[in-house]
């Protein structure tokens, strides 16, 4: 798959915030993965904008994810 071919479904305000949403998108069987300028994440990788993004065919579903509450079922 091209660079081109995926679509940014979140755009975290850190690193940090990014590896999250990564995580939880993994979690729920979606493919994803970061974007973000190298030389910003060496000078503030705490404080850098960074993409989430996943393939087209999963997008709808991750942002399904992402709009859902996080948490625990109770």
């Amino acid at each position: 798959m091209t660079e081109a071919e995926w679509v940014v479904v979140y755009e975290a305000g850190s690193l940090i915030e990014a590896q999250m949403i990564q995580t939880r998108l993994q979690g729920e069987g979606i493919p994803a993965r970061l974007r973000y300028e190298a030389l910003h994440a060496v000078i503030a990788p705490v404080l850098s904008p960074v993409e989430v993004q996943v393939p087209p065919a999963w997008a709808e579903a991750a942002r399904r994810v992402l709009s859902e509450p996080e948490g625990f079922e109770g």
